[in-house]
């Protein structure tokens, strides 16, 4: 049944029914499984020349006599796999067991067959948990569906004759997971696991020793550093720890230098300090001096002028009896001037009274008179008042409405008043007797009026109509003049007009929850205590609430109020103004992120951030950094190109500014003027770029390592890299010209306002000379009324009555005449008209009500004002009698009136005197306590002038002014001793520190030292050993192909270290990062093959796990991968080809272990030679029929043993 080249997978001929029987009872609940459910498992496994495919129970089977050379497993690595044993695991019911070989185990079967599931069970059972595999995390999930035990058994290589076994058996308990671990059939710990993972060198967690298929894609997405983290944990983890041991003191030597500067620059600050405070000190002891000083001297002077002021006294008092002494002698002649002017005063007193109360009793009657008039004027306005109402209520039915109101309403109050003068006719007739048919006019009628009358009559008719059309211009005016202002606001606010166009260009979603956080503000601010009830009570005043649009107002009048407070802003968009047009669209382009964000000032308010967030939904940026420091354009940055920095293309409330500044660099990002990089080299881009870096540091004293500015239409972003300074990135993206949200008064909005404005003057200019109109109208109106009610009150009533009749039926003829015309339309409003008629008549009968009160009132003031005239008369008669008395005794009275006021001044300096010299002798008092002893026995020392003294005070407070600064008391001077002590001790101290600190770097240093001389030999030679390799290994597939490694590190002491594969596909190519950018699926796969077949002699782990990683390659790699592996498997073969002849002495390599690998794949390339590699197959999943395998083409280099088909028939049932 052997071929040496071939052999083809037949269907097993049947064995003796008792060998059958045998092998039958040795298949437990797989076979069973198998057959039941119609899923077939099992696993053959076929070596290339000699090797057998065992039972997975252990049954007893024939064998082929063993192989002659080395034993088996004698050339793996401590660690590497001997078995493993599924039971109850994933898609595997089991027992099942994997039999591993030294070399490849290639491990085929279709997808969802289980490859992967045997991947999942070296995780759990070497100990690991699911976050190497990004599948599910909770392990209960990988255990057979349905089934409440499973477990995972390992056997991995120790030495040359023991082996160590790890099994970890999972119970489910009411849907909890249960694991017990045993370790050569004994129970153990986790713990004691984890150090197993140590001693046998297992890295899982590392995609270079285990690349499960859901990470393939994440080898080429590691970072530099992380590459050569990984690199270095699969050689060995001993340079990875010295490698994070290194970092660490690196980070303690910069933290310890910093220290040193920090402290070295507070001695400083500290002896500075201290000198100021012994200057301060001397100038404290001269201020003592010169206070002493002019303490003592202004003792003296205060008792220099109490002296004076005592001598002053003195004076006054003799003054003062001689005047007392003179008036007393001439008070003798005017005894009998003053007895007559006291009859004459009496006689005054008594007629004053009297024409007091007939003035009373006139000015009581005036005062009826005003009143009168101020009620007649309120009804008046009464009246006018109603007809607004009606005017209102009318204005827009028809053009012509003013003027029908007006003739409806006139006609209503002629028809009252005929009614009333009806009324009085009848009832004056039924006094005198007239028959009812007779007219009552004629009896007692007078002729018609005069020429005055009438023309008096028809020029206030000519007033009132008049003053109506200018009542319509008026109203007219006014309602444009509001239009025009409030079109005026509408286009200079541009916050509302800014937030508008910008609620109108978002989303339905994002602008309801800025909409219904406006409608509930006022619940928020309450909720939250944000405003008092009293501002919001003055607030909502302004306001009337039962209109949707006042509420609306109300509610942004709130968020303004919570802005002005400092609580909170938003949406930023309206407090941004741009305020240079020609870049709008660089600043909505910066800033369009955070134009509905809302900043709220305090963060510690978290109820409110949480409402916000969780209730409202709405982006909400809080202070983190106050204060920013902002850059400005220097005169070489101008030369340069840079027109301004993006803080300084708009206005906004500096708080919103700083907040805006914690999320974009507003403060350092600016603008380049058009064709400032037309015609430029990358030279000259990248010397501006590295000009502006330093310019901005400098202006900000912080590190700046990136640049973001606006040219044209472009934004650009530099970058240096802080590995390496000679690495930058510099990239442009297009930006539109456009500004959709952002809002400024352009030319043509200028026009039209200065046209609204004008036309407002115009407006404003009418009103004036209306109002001015009718004040004079109303002035001839009131003028002519005052003479024609001269008129009526000379006529008779009755007279007056008829000829007003005669006129109103006249007037209510006309009036009639034109109603016709037009009141075809005025149904609708007639029930209002009626109401507002019998208001006006109402008013009208209180208004002739207060006309009677106002003829009786006239009546009774003449009777006062003849009375008050006599006794004006005897009054002025008396008056005269007591001038003559008076101006015959005027000398004498000037003269007592000069001795009186002399006396009255003397008191005053007396009095001024003697308060005086109280404040000065408690002043002395006060001063001498204050006095030393030494101070008080040098006053009679003092032998100097009040001028003299006055000019040395002068003196000593020109020299105080030197120390205006200084505190004057004893307390300050010791705190001021005691301070400098202190930072003396301060300064001591930290030098002390500076010495320790010293020492302590002394000592990072060597270590440091201590730690790269044998690390970075190390590194070299791996780095070197990996390059051969690589190169080697890529050109046996290609010798097109080239890859290289590049080391790169930060700084000499290697504080961060990258890795960087470099490879190339074509002779004339240059070699480029390997990525996701650069190269293809099937190039990164076969790079990162390559790269794991080449660290594989410097690692110590026992195996490799690489699943599906070839999928991505094209026949003819795979095929040479194929090749490449099952030469690396022989090490002769790898000595032969692949041997890097270099004394490696800091490094070992071990070229005669085996490495042992397991390679996952759906499918087998055809034509492929297998040398020394075992293939696996798994039977297993939906889809394997009997006889599926009959017509199988023979594959190159397959050798299937008759025990391994009986085998497979087992595993199979029967009815494969």
């Amino acid at each position: 049944m052997t071929s040496p080249s071939k052999r083809k997978l037949v269907k097993p001929e049947p064995l003796a029914g008792k060998k059958k029987a045998n092998a039958r009872a040795g298949v437990k609940a797989e076979g069973r499984s198998a057959v039941s459910g119609g899923v077939t498992s099992g696993v053959v496994s076929t070596l290339g020349s000699s090797s057998l495919a065992e039972r997975t129970n252990g049954a007893t089977a024939p064998r082929l006599p063993p192989p002659t050379g080395p034993p088996r497993y004698s050339r793996l690595k401590k660690g590497a796999i001997i078995e493993i044993t599924v039971f109850n695991w994933m898609v595997f019911s089991g027992p099942v067991t994997l039999k591993a070989e030294e070399g490849i185990n290639l491990i085929a079967a279709a997808n969802a067959s289980g490859k992967s599931s045997l991947v999942c069970a070296l995780v759990f059972g070497l100990g690991y948990n699911s976050s190497i595999l990004s599948r599910n995390k909770e392990l209960i999930n990988y255990i057979k569906k349905g089934e409440k035990k499973s477990f995972i058994e390992i056997k991995l290589k120790k030495d040359e004759r023991t082996n160590t076994t790890i099994k970890r058996i999972m119970n489910i308990t009411q849907n909890k997971l249960e694991s017990f671990w045993f370790v050569n059939c004994k129970k153990v710990s986790h713990t004691e696991i984890l150090e197993l993972q140590k001693e046998f060198h297992l890295n899982l967690g590392n995609l270079i020793t285990f690349m499960p298929q859901e990470n393939v894609s994440k080898f080429s997405r590691l970072s530099p550093e992380e590459l050569f983290e990984c690199t270095l944990m699969a050689i060995d983890k001993n340079l990875l720890e010295r490698y994070h041991h290194l970092k660490k003191l690196i980070r303690e030597k910069k933290e310890g230098e910093h220290n040193v500067q920090l402290l070295t620059h507070q001695v400083k600050e500290e002896e500075k300090l201290i000198t100021d405070l012994e200057e301060k000190k001397g100038k404290f002891e001269s201020l003592k001096k010169l206070l002493a000083k002019v303490r003592t001297y202004r003792v003296k002077k205060s008792i220099l002028a109490m002296n004076a002021k005592k001598k002053q006294l003195a004076d006054v008092k003799a003054k003062m009896d001689s005047l007392v002494k003179e008036k007393n002698e001439h008070f003798e002649t005017l005894r009998q001037y003053l007895s007559e002017v006291e009859k004459c005063h009496k006689v005054i007193n008594h007629l004053s009274e009297q024409l007091a109360k007939e003035k009373k009793k006139i000015k009581e009657a005036t005062t009826r008179y005003v009143r009168i008039n101020v009620q007649l004027d309120e009804i008046e306005a009464e009246i006018l008042g109603e007809e607004k109402v009606m005017e209102d209520a009318v204005q827009h039915l028809h053009e012509n409405e003013e003027y029908i109101k007006n003739l409806d309403k006139r006609k209503k109050k002629i028809e009252e008043e005929l009614h009333q003068i009806e009324r009085f006719f009848r009832e004056r007739g039924a006094q005198m007797g007239v028959p009812v048919g007779v007219p009552v006019g004629v009896q007692f009628g007078e002729d018609d009026p005069g020429g005055l009358e009438q023309s008096l009559q028809e020029e206030l008719q000519n007033l009132a109509n008049a003053n109506k059309q200018l009542l319509m211009r008026k109203y007219a005016l006014q309602t444009e003049h509001a239009s025009l202002v409030e079109k005026l606001q509408k286009r200079q606010n541009y916050q509302n007009i800014q937030e508008e166009k910008f609620l109108n260009s978002i989303e339905f979603t994002l602008r309801e929850r800025i909409l219904n956080y406006k409608r509930d503000i006022k619940s928020i601010v309450r909720t939250h205590r944000l405003l008092s009830e009293s501002a919001l009570e003055d607030i909502r005043k302004g306001y009337d609430l039962s209109k949707i649009t006042s509420q609306n107002e109300m509610n942004g009048a709130i968020i303004d109020e919570l802005s002005k407070r400092n609580i909170i802003y938003g949406p930023l968009c309206k407090y941004i103004k741009c305020i240079n047009p020609q870049f709008d669209y660089v600043l909505e382009f910066s800033l369009k992120k955070y134009f509905n964000s809302f900043l709220l000032i305090e963060k510690e308010n978290t109820p409110l951030l949480e409402s916000l967030y969780k209730n409202y939904k709405l982006s909400v940026i809080t202070m983190s950094r106050e204060n920013h420091k902002l850059c400005h354009v220097t005169n070489e940055m101008r030369e340069r190109g840079v027109e301004c920095f993006l803080y300084e293309l708009f206005e906004s409330p500096q708080i919103v500014k700083n907040g805006l500044m914690n999320f974009i660099p507003i403060n350092i990002s600016f603008v380049v003027r058009e064709g400032t990089f037309k015609n430029k080299t990358t030279k000259d881009i990248t010397s501006f770029n590295n000009f502006m870096l330093e310019e901005i540091a400098k202006q900000t004293n912080e590190q700046v390592g990136s640049l973001l500015y606006f040219c044209e239409q472009n934004v650009h972003r530099y970058r240096i890299s802080t590995y390496n300074q000679n690495v930058f990135i510099d990239s442009f993206s297009f930006v539109d010209r456009r500004c959709k949200i952002l809002y400024y008064i352009s030319s043509e909005v200028k026009k039209d306002i200065s046209n609204l404005e004008r036309r407002r003057s115009e407006c404003k200019g009418e009103l004036l000379t209306l109002k001015s109109k009718m004040d004079e109208m109303d002035l001839q109106k009131k003028q002519k009324n005052d003479q024609l009610n001269n008129l009526i009150l000379q006529k008779s009533e009755v007279n007056i009555r008829k000829k007003k009749k005669l006129l109103l039926l006249r007037e209510l003829k006309s009036v009639e005449e034109n109603l016709n015309l037009y009141l075809k339309g005025e149904q609708l409003i007639d029930e209002k008209k009626d109401k507002i008629s019998k208001r006006i008549n109402h008013l009208n009968g209180r208004k002739v009500q207060l006309c009677a009160d106002f003829f009786d009132t006239l009546k009774g003031h003449k009777a006062n004002d003849m009375e008050a005239f006599s006794l004006w008369r005897r009054l002025s008669q008396w008056k005269r009698y007591l001038s003559l008395v008076r101006t015959q005794n005027a000398e004498s009275e000037r003269k007592h009136q000069t001795i009186k006021s002399q006396i009255d001044l003397e008191n005053t300096k007396h009095a001024a005197l003697t308060h005086h010299i109280e404040e000065l002798e408690n002043l002395i008092k006060v001063q001498k306590g204050e006095l030393s002893k030494e101070e008080t026995k040098s006053l009679n020392e003092i032998k100097l002038s009040l001028e003299e003294i006055d000019s040395i005070l002068q003196d000593c407070a020109i020299q105080q002014r030197i120390y205006n600064n200084l505190e004057r008391n004893e307390e300050r001077y010791n705190v001021l001793v005691l301070s400098i002590e202190r930072h003396n001790e301060n300064v001591k101290r930290k030098k002390e520190q500076l010495k320790n600190l010293g020492k302590e770097l002394e000592t990072n240093g060597k270590q440091i030292q201590f730690v790269l001389s044998n690390w970075v030999n190390q590194i070299d030679e791996c780095i070197l050993f990996l390059n051969h390799n690589l190169e080697k290994f890529i050109s046996f597939i290609n010798p097109e192909y080239g890859a290289k490694i590049e080391l790169v590190k930060k700084n000499e002491l290697f504080e961060r270290c990258e890795l960087y594969i470099k490879v190339k596909f074509k002779k004339t190519a240059p070699f480029l990062l390997l990525s996701v950018s650069h190269q293809s699926g099937g190039e990164r796969s076969l790079t990162t093959m390559l790269y794991i077949l080449s660290i594989q002699k410097l690692t110590k782990n026992g195996f490799y796990v690489l699943d599906e990683l070839n999928q991505g390659l094209d026949h003819t790699n795979e095929k040479k991968i194929f090749e490449l592996l099952s030469c690396l498997s022989n090490p002769s073969m790898y000595k032969q080809h692949f041997m890097h002849h270099y004394d490696y002495r800091h490094i070992q390599i071990d070229y005669q272990s085996k490495p042992q690998y397991f390679i996952l794949t759906p499918q087998i390339i055809r034509d492929i030679f297998f040398r020394d590699i075992t293939v696996h197959y798994l039977f297993n999943g939906f889809g394997v029929l009997s006889g599926q395998f009959d017509e199988v083409e023979p594959a190159a280099g397959v050798e299937a043993a008759g025990v391994a088909e009986a085998a497979a028939e087992d595993l199979l049932g029967d009815d494969f």
